[in-house]
């Protein structure tokens, strides 16, 4: 149950991402933050595409520029109708329709980028997802990760997100101190990766921080964190959107 809450967030969030490209086509929509699907590793990283100072440091072309634009209004129109057939869907249909709509985007981003942009994306998004990424598929393969630690990821980042959603009802009421409240959630994010990296061992730790590649610095903004590669426990906790 608690998955297909997290699935229909996403869904809804990806649909009003798409709906509202904002300034510059793929430039980047304002408040569209690198994390802001965390735990999902939505390959081709959309939301870091539509960030001018990613494109920059990928060199994307203004060729390239336009095929993402046309690629994520694709992308809109499918997640439209998407969210129409889920409403019927058995939940091992819905899952299955995420997926496939992650692959989709994934195929079609393969198909503008140039392998080493894809390959530096990659580790940005990790930079940006911070150990919330460990609960990717991909992730957790390639650090070799035992049923064990897989569990104990899971429970605790399930932990960590029942707070956070205590934490955005609270945000709803009037008079609420709207920065406090951001300090909070920075620091309940700081000590959820204290935990998740904790669960690794030191050999998958150096190789967690590998995967990350060279620093970037995310450009600094309302509700943005800093952070990167050498964050908290030595894990990539780059800044992410609250």
């Amino acid at each position: 149950m608690k998955k297909l809450m997290v699935m229909f967030a996403v869904l809804a969030l990806v649909s009003t991402a798409l709906a509202q490209p904002g300034p510059g086509g793929a430039g980047g929509r304002r408040g569209m933050g690198p994390g802001m699907f965390p735990g999902f590793g939505m390959g081709g990283g959309f939301g870091l595409l539509m960030m001018p100072d990613v494109q920059k440091e990928l060199g994307i072309t203004e060729q390239q520029r336009q095929q993402i634009g046309q690629l994520m209004m694709e992308q809109r129109e499918q997640m439209q109708a998407l969210m129409q057939q889920i409403r019927d869907a058995t939940p091992e249909q819905r899952e299955q329709m995420m997926q496939q709509a992650m692959q989709k985007w994934d195929e079609g981003i393969s198909k503008i980028l140039q392998p080493a942009q894809k390959s530096r994306l990659r580790e940005l998004q990790l930079q940006a997802e911070g150990a919330s990424a460990l609960m990717r598929a991909d992730v957790a393969k390639e650090l070799n990760l035992s049923e064990e630690q897989r569990k104990k990821i899971s429970d605790i980042t399930a932990q960590y997100r029942q707070k956070q959603m205590q934490m955005w009802q609270q945000g709803r009421a009037p008079g609420v101190d709207r920065q406090a409240l951001m300090q909070q959630m920075q620091g309940l994010r700081q000590q959820m990766d204290k935990e998740l990296l904790a669960v690794l061992t030191a050999q998958q730790q150096e190789q967690w921080k590998k995967m990350q590649g060279k620093l970037f610095q995310f450009p600094r903004g309302p509700g943005m964190r800093p952070g990167g590669v050498g964050g908290p426990a030595g894990g990539g906790g780059g800044p992410r959107e609250l």
